[in-house]
């Protein structure tokens, strides 16, 4: 599979795929919860409801389903405790993943072009890049409202692909979820999945990314093997 016709492309996730970030995000939903008065959840269930923005981690805390929706008012009351929370605490235990900086700046070495694509709202997306290193690494940042369109629709690969003057096919994306290997199928990309990250792995297999790895610089392998068999 040849991923570009000049150079390579490569589109990232950020949470859970970069950054592991859910120790942050546990803290402020769980802070929510208890100013809401809603009963605690553990850190491990408020990570798994993480991967389509913010907006769906508070219902599904809240009602303690994937697919659930809140009451208004308490939505609302729980999503501005979350937010100003978080706000001032979004970088206290978030770490990046092992190997992030090193196969970032390989990447670039060899020319590949570089996004970021997350569900998470854009003044967390900036504030993190930032504050751990990485905003220099991307071309184009698309989080969760930049567009009317989120993670799983393709809009927001569409819209990168766009601004690189590329097709979609000659983009890969990389993730951590189901959620970005169906944005990535829906957008006709190639999809490079971490085994590390807040997805289920099992489900990650079943949805057939290109290839699935267990470390962040197994990428650099995968591209290089693609661009080869193309």
């Amino acid at each position: 599979m040849k991923l570009t016709v000049d150079g390579s492309a490569v589109i990232f996730d950020l949470d859970g795929t970069l950054v592991d970030s859910a120790p942050d995000i546990a803290s402020s939903m769980g802070h929510a919860l208890i100013h809401v008065g809603r009963p605690a959840l553990s850190p491990a269930q408020i990570r798994s409801y993480i991967g389509n923005g913010a907006h769906c981690l508070v219902h599904r805390s809240l009602t303690g389903d994937v697919n659930g929706v809140a009451d208004d008012a308490l939505f609302d009351a729980a999503k501005a405790h979350f937010f100003d929370h978080y706000k001032n605490n979004f970088c206290r235990h978030s770490t990046l993943y092992t190997g992030v900086i090193e196969t970032l700046h390989a990447l670039h070495n060899d020319g590949y072009i570089l996004a970021c694509v997350t569900n998470k709202s854009s003044q967390f997306t900036e504030l993190l890049l930032t504050h751990l290193g990485l905003k220099h690494f991307f071309s184009v940042t698309v989080s969760g409202d930049s567009l009317d369109v989120k993670k799983p629709a393709p809009g927001q690969l569409l819209y990168v692909a766009e601004q690189w003057g590329i097709l979609p096919r000659e983009c890969v994306m990389v993730g951590d979820s189901v959620t970005d290997i169906l944005a990535a199928h829906n957008a006709n990309m190639p999809v490079i999945c971490v085994s590390y990250g807040y997805g289920d792995l099992a489900d990650i297999v079943s949805h057939k990314p290109l290839a699935v790895v267990e470390s962040f610089d197994e990428i650099v392998a995968v591209l290089t093997n693609c661009a080869a068999a193309g």
